[in-house]
């Protein structure tokens, strides 16, 4: 007998955690603790299967909100998948992720990410893999700045969080991608470690702190930049930061980062020789494609009113949008866009089918990136989705 469902008592959490620490290289208290001291988790989201009364599969739901521009989306993050090697080939795991699906559609979520290795295995279920740059540099080609010693820098102590976390804000106003940060999510992030606490530094001018940076190293000799921030104007900080660590690190042979478009840092490693390579790790799947169009109408909105006319589009219009056979029409008018449910009968100007990879790509990358940008009509899809800077700081993996 079979039983696929959802966590019902802290006892079976506890169980949980056992089959992770037996299956995974972590030890029990890597995701115990994450989940302990996230103010997100209840027991809803740990699901789990269950064969002749032995839990035998189990898989995590790691909710969170995301900056889409001035707009923000509801997202499930999937971790923790496993199966205990006797009950394998039986589909556990899937099923698992199948119902998965089925709640967070029901609860309202927009997207789901995970992070994976074995990209097929998620595919034959619904999710899809974009490739994001990362930039890898030398770690001995990171000279130190001439302004490095304008600042201060130290590592993070509790008192420095709510500046932190003000310009974790400022960095990030407008992006695509990152986290919507909590206090209570900082601080249980701190409890179940994100990064060492000595990986965690600050640049202070003046007495003020003005940038962050969060880091990890790993076996193959990898510095990875897992977070940072910094002030208008104090892009040399981050600099200062991050060069402060790759000297401090001298078993790392290489400073590897994904950072948004026009990031300091982006700059800094690439005049230090850095190469560009793409990551294909983050899988994505829509889960409610109407409804995210209805939360993102007020960002749309601002950009068809920041386009001008650039494209050369005609307003008012009506276009309907196809996704895995979920409709929406999107009326668009003089800075404004209102998204709504298509029922009996529609009427519009143009229509656009897309896969559901093909509207991942528009949501998470821009219409630059999308392949058929040049279809008719595409004038209107190119000025609702222009290209924005897009990251997932790896300091929030799970």
């Amino acid at each position: 007998m079979i039983e696929v469902r959802q966590a019902k008592n802290r006892d079976e959490f506890e169980q949980a955690c056992d089959l992770w620490a037996d299956v995974f290289p972590e030890d029990r208290a890597f995701f115990r603790d994450r989940l302990v001291y996230d103010a997100a988790y209840s027991l809803d989201t740990t699901w789990l299967a269950w064969v002749d009364g032995t839990m035998a599969a189990a898989a995590q739901i790691f909710p969170f909100w995301m900056k889409w521009g001035t707009a923000e989306l509801r997202v499930g993050g999937i971790g923790n998948v496993a199966t205990r090697p006797e009950f394998r080939k039986r589909g556990l795991a899937q099923s698992i992720l199948r119902l998965q699906s089925a709640y967070m559609k029901a609860q309202g979520y927009d997207l789901s990410l995970l992070m994976t290795g074995i990209n097929p295995f998620y595919e034959k279920i619904g999710w899809h893999t974009l490739s994001h740059p990362t930039i890898t540099a030398a770690r001995t080609a990171l000279k130190r700045t001439e302004i490095a010693g304008a600042y201060r820098i130290r590592a993070f102590e509790a008192g420095d969080l709510d500046q932190v976390m003000e310009i974790y804000e400022e960095t990030n106003a407008g992006t695509i991608g990152p986290m919507v940060r909590t206090k209570a999510y900082w601080l249980g992030q701190t409890e179940w470690k994100a990064v060492r606490p000595d990986h965690f530094l600050v640049a202070e001018n003046n007495g003020n702190i003005v940038a962050y940076l969060r880091y990890k190293t790993t076996k193959d000799s990898v510095l990875h930049v897992a977070d940072c921030g910094y002030r208008t104007g104090e892009e040399q900080a981050a600099e200062a930061l991050l060069s402060d660590a790759a000297a401090k690190e001298q078993a790392a042979e290489t400073v590897r980062a994904a950072l948004p478009a026009g990031s300091a840092l982006y700059d800094y490693l690439q005049r230090s020789g850095a190469g560009i390579g793409a990551s294909t790790g983050h899988m994505w799947k829509s889960i409610n494609f109407p409804g995210t169009l209805a939360k993102i109408s007020s960002e749309l909105a601002l950009r068809i009113g920041q386009n001008g006319g650039k494209e050369g589009i005609q307003l008012p219009v009506s276009l309907l949008f196809t996704v895995g056979g979920e409709q929406a029409l999107v009326r668009v008018g003089e800075g404004t866009v209102e998204a709504l449910t298509v029922t009996d009968s529609v009427t519009y100007q143009t229509e656009f089918v897309f896969r559901d990879d093909e509207w991942l790509t528009l949501l998470l990358k821009g219409a630059d990136a999308w392949e058929n940008r040049k279809a008719k009509g595409g004038e209107y899809v190119r000025a609702l989705f222009p290209e924005r800077p897009f990251v997932f700081w790896s300091v929030d993996n799970f």
